[in-house]
This record gives C-alpha cells, structure tokens and sequence, in this order.
C-alpha cells in the first residue's frame, strides 16, 4: 500500500494521540526547544508528524533476516564477520548498548531481545589480487572494499514482529537527530558570516590606511580593498535571510516543510551487494556471496545525503553473558 494511500485510509503502525505527541516533542526538543513558545507549534506539527511516522513505518518494513549475534554466531552467521572487524569489536557494541542493557534489566522480559542495528558503511578502492575461475592469480587488480563502521545498537525489542513495527519510529528519530544537524550547520555558516562582515567593516572603517595586524583582519575572505562595499551588502542580504530563516518562525516552518514531504528527506530500502570474505567486491561467479542490508539515506541534496545500513539482530541473555566472560569490561 502506497503512503499516500495509508495516509487517507489510517494505517501505517500503531501510532496514537500519544505517540505522535511524544514524537513531536521529540522533534522540537531536537531542533529548538524555542519552538515550543511559538503559539499552537505543537499543534502545526501533529499532522505531518504523524504523516512521516506512517511513512518511515513503510519504508522499514522490509529488512533482511536477523544477525545472530551470539558468539557462535560470530563464525556460523558469514554476515556477522562480514559487519564487524572482530568478535572482539561485536562485544564492545553489545556491552556499550544502552538499550540493551535496559531490556535485560527488566526480569519480566524475554531472554531473547531483537536488536534494531545501525552503521555506517565506507567504500575504498585498492589494487589486489583475485583468483581467477581457471585456479590462476591475477594482481594489480582494481577492487572496491565495503566496510562498515560506527555500531550502534539504536533499539531492543522482545519479538521481531515489534522491532518491525516499531523501527518506524527509530527511522524518524534518525530524522530529528539530522535536521537538527542541518540546522546547527546552517547556523554555523550564519557566524562565519558574521564573522567576516565584522571584517569588512573594520576594513573599510580603515579606509586604505595601513593597520597593524591587517592580514588578520582579511581572514580568509579573499575580497580585494575596491569589492568591499559590493561585500558588504552581499552579507547583509544574505544574512537577512539566514536571520528569517533560523528564527523561531523561521525553524517551524522548516520543520513542516520537511513534514510535508517527507520522501524528499528520507529513504529506505532493501539493498544487495555481492562481496567475498574480506568486504571486496566479487560477482557472484568469482565466489562473491550476497549480501542483503537495509538501506537508509537522510537528506535532501545528493551532495549531503548520509547513508545508514541497517541491520536486525538477536541475542539472548546467556549469549550476552557468554561475551562478557570472553572479554569483560
């Protein structure tokens, strides 16, 4: 069922008044918590976030097979060693989680938790060698090598049913966490322009005298004495408008901007590469195996999209037990 479909007919997950509520505090406590002194912001906010939940909610459902992630897992499960460097490097992700370490703090819960797995994959070319189908070695070979970095688990569930009903939710915190990114980005380069008007100013106060310390005040701005006043009113337009746009108005807007469309900020996907066991790239009829992985991509500009995959996993409490005693902490 299409997302725009959902949005009219009312499914998409289990999203309530509360849940929706508490995702839209979420979000406002992301980006500004300012907002919130906005008249009915909350409010403004409501129907699109609900409208993105449905969506993320979508867009996750399909992921591949849960990782085993118990320390036999480790060798049995060649997806497991294909993710992390070690199994050393797995323990310090399953000890390090926070969310796990909740679940298996509640005596009530399941001993067997679903993990919700995010990293970030890295691409890198090299030149190797590769064993050809007729048993000979060929070097200098142009390959590409997929690894993948910064573990973390995000969310534990007590059934794999819930964990993919409710990654939906995981997926739009993802979006919070960048739009406020973007916004403390975008603000950034709001002071280096102020920064360099200050400059400017300085400058043309000096009126072509000579000043101590003059190159300092040049900066990096890289305007010649006669540009300065054309300078100096393309910083005040744009400043005007990066002002408008990071007031408190200015962020609400931006917020339900994004609500609005939301499959112009995020999207998902199952993927599937073909690697040998070192993360190279192999087809499939030089002994490459398939991979299959959740893609997530956050952003609206190909040059500053941010790629997640990501993973389900299980792991019991014996298991988790079993890796503390192989490298406690």
């Amino acid at each position: 069922m299409s997302f725009f479909l959902q949005r009219w007919l009312g499914g998409g997950g289990p999203w309530g008044r509360q849940e929706v509520s508490q995702a839209v505090e979420r979000l406002i406590d992301e980006v500004d918590p300012k907002v919130r002194l906005l008249p009915r912001s909350q409010q403004q906010l409501q129907r699109g976030v609900r409208d993105t939940l449905r969506y993320a909610s979508e867009l996750i459902e399909h992921l591949p097979a849960p990782l085993d992630l118990s320390p036999a897992g480790y060798t049995t499960d060649r997806r497991v060693g294909l993710l992390f460097a070690s199994p050393e490097s797995l323990c310090r992700v399953l000890q390090g989680s926070e969310a796990l370490q909740q679940y298996f703090s509640h005596p009530a819960n399941p001993d067997t938790a679903y993990l919700l797995l995010v990293m970030q994959p890295q691409a890198r070319q090299r030149l190797g060698s590769q064993l050809l189908p007729d048993g000979q070695v060929q070097n200098d070979v142009p390959q590409q090598v997929i690894s993948f970095e910064q573990h973390r688990v995000v969310a534990a569930y007590d059934s794999l049913k819930n964990l993919r009903q409710l990654a939906g939710m995981e997926a739009f915190n993802a979006l919070c966490r960048d739009l406020a990114r973007r916004v403390a980005l975008f603000d950034a380069r709001r002071q280096q322009l102020e920064a360099e008007r200050q400059r400017v100013l300085l400058r043309l106060a000096a009126g072509g005298q000579t000043l101590i310390n003059a190159d300092a005040l040049r900066g990096r701005d890289d305007v010649k004495d006669a540009e300065l006043p054309q300078r100096l009113q393309q910083l005040d337009a744009e400043l005007t408008v990066m002002g408008k746009q990071l007031s408190l108005p200015g962020k609400l807007d931006y917020l339900r901007q994004v609500l609005r469309q939301p499959q112009q900020y995020i999207k998902a996907g199952l993927e599937s590469t073909w690697l040998d066991r070192m993360g190279v790239v192999t087809p499939p009829d030089l002994g490459g195996a398939q991979l299959d992985f959740g893609l997530m991509k956050l952003g609206e500009a190909d040059d500053s999209v941010r790629e997640r995959v990501v993973f389900p996993g299980s792991i019991t409490r014996r298991d988790l037990q079993q890796w503390r005693e192989r490298w406690p902490q």
